[in-house]
């Protein structure tokens, strides 16, 4: 189910979109291999990690409340501050994080424990769907990081509907 990689230095991870126009990815680098599918229709969606399938639902039609879960049993749960800023409550298997945006403009974010940035998650360039997650720590959980791309696809989503 929840599986926590160790590493000496920090990781890249490649996220590219399936398609041109698809909000959907595929994710490789280091020792993590997985995709995210965000639903065409809803906010809700599914992650793959190393071969295990992880379901995303929303908790309401106006909720700003996401769960992650494995066989039905939930793994982690995501909460939007507040509908005007682009900041996640996650409670997580390693205890809380922090998903934040690094500015009212930028679509880069950082996923923070207590003061530590765990990771960072940008666009390649400001023209691009493709871009990149640098897990800065050693001991992370792969689910948790990757719902939190989930999450910051979904921002990058609705900022490009809004447009």
């Amino acid at each position: 189910m929840s599986s926590t990689i160790q590493n000496q230095t920090s990781t890249t991870v490649q996220c590219l979109p399936q398609g041109i126009c698809s909000w959907n990815y595929n994710l490789s680098g280091g020792t993590l291999a997985g995709k995210t599918e965000l639903r065409a229709t809803s906010e809700q969606g599914a992650l793959v990690v190393d071969g295990t399938a992880f379901a995303v639902e929303k908790n309401g039609i106006f909720s700003g409340q996401w769960t992650l879960k494995y066989d039905g049993s939930e793994v982690a749960a995501a909460q939007k501050r507040s509908a005007f800023t682009r900041t996640f409550d996650i409670d997580a298997p390693g205890g809380p994080l922090l998903l934040v945006a690094d500015s009212g403009f930028s679509r880069c974010f950082a996923l923070r424990q207590g003061e530590e940035t765990m990771a960072t998650m940008r666009p390649d360039h400001p023209l691009t769907r493709r871009g990149k997650i640098e897990i800065l720590t050693s001991d992370y959980d792969s689910p948790t990081v990757l719902f939190a791309f989930w999450l910051v696809a979904l921002m990058w989503r609705r900022a490009a509907q809004n447009n």
